[in-house]
């Protein structure tokens, strides 16, 4: 079990995948004093930033952590991932904006 459960990010498992993560300066201390998970490495940025990386088996919960982070975190890879937050920021923004950009971000986020 414990084998199975390695690169699960909390309790999901699914495909592998090497997940990196930009930190802004701001954040990038506090962000960095935890583990989050045990294949987490980080390396400091000249501009103060942090750059993480991790093993994850699937994609959702860890994007869900990234999203915690608001503004203060960007998805560097995978692709799979950045669209990912892409689609879940376009609804959460269609959900306060005005009806027609609300309509044009629904297409957008449906293919449209």
């Amino acid at each position: 079990m414990d084998d199975f459960m390695r690169h699960s990010f909390k309790v999901m498992h699914d495909e592998l995948y090497t997940v990196k993560v930009r930190i802004s300066p701001g954040w990038a201390r506090w962000v960095g004093e935890k583990i989050w998970h045990e294949s987490q490495k980080t390396r400091k940025m000249p501009d103060g930033s942090m750059e993480m990386s991790f093993q994850v088996a699937g994609l959702e919960e860890i994007k869900r952590w990234i999203l915690s982070f608001g503004p203060e975190a960007v998805v560097l890879e995978p692709e799979k991932l950045k669209e990912m937050v892409r689609k879940d920021l376009s609804r959460n923004l269609a959900q306060y904006s005005t009806r027609s950009i609300s309509i044009n971000l629904i297409k957008e986020i449906r293919g449209m």
